[in-house]
């Protein structure tokens, strides 16, 4: 079995109420439109499939990936692999937090891509091995996510900027 392999886990402190942020991270578009290498998210019956791509030493790799919600927590968004889903895995969880207007927000993703042989992800995998494959599909995933939440971070503060700061004192 030829396995790669990517996680990604960070912090954050956003200055917005968590229903803000919670609405953010539930609107798929947001998704799509502001994380390098995802090409659509479209609802399917049970769940969710996320299309990503992204370059490798090898050329551009793309993935599938079906997904349904596993949390009922309205303090965590979370989705995992499709019940059936045997090849193209992903999971992330956001965790939400909010004291005094500000959420911390825990993220947490892991991508898994499983095939009988090299070949069958893409043709020229097999001359880089699954050690180098993870390691560069991990840097890609990682510099993206990052990237992502930045943005998404300065869109919510800007957007929910408290009242409480800009009045008056007198």
């Amino acid at each position: 079995m030829f396995r790669v392999k990517s996680s990604f886990k960070t912090e954050l402190d956003i200055k917005a109420p968590s229903s803000a942020v919670h609405a953010f991270f539930s609107d798929f578009t947001n998704f799509s439109e502001m994380l390098g290498g995802v090409e659509s998210i479209r609802r399917e019956p049970g769940g969710v499939r996320w299309t990503i791509s992204t370059d490798t030493p090898v050329g551009r790799v793309r993935m599938s990936l079906p997904v349904q919600e596993t949390s009922p927590n309205p303090n965590l968004i979370e989705w995992s692999p499709a019940a059936n889903e045997k090849e193209n895995l992903m999971r992330y969880s956001l965790k939400l937090e909010e004291h005094k207007g500000t959420t911390h927000l825990r993220v947490s993703q892991q991508v898994e891509l499983r095939r009988k042989r090299a070949w069958d992800l893409h043709p020229g995998v097999g001359l880089m091995g699954e050690a180098r494959l993870s390691s560069a599909l991990q840097r890609r995933i990682n510099e993206a996510i990052q990237d992502f939440l930045l943005r998404v971070k300065e869109r919510l503060e800007k957007n929910h900027d408290r009242p409480s700061q800009t009045k008056d004192s007198g």
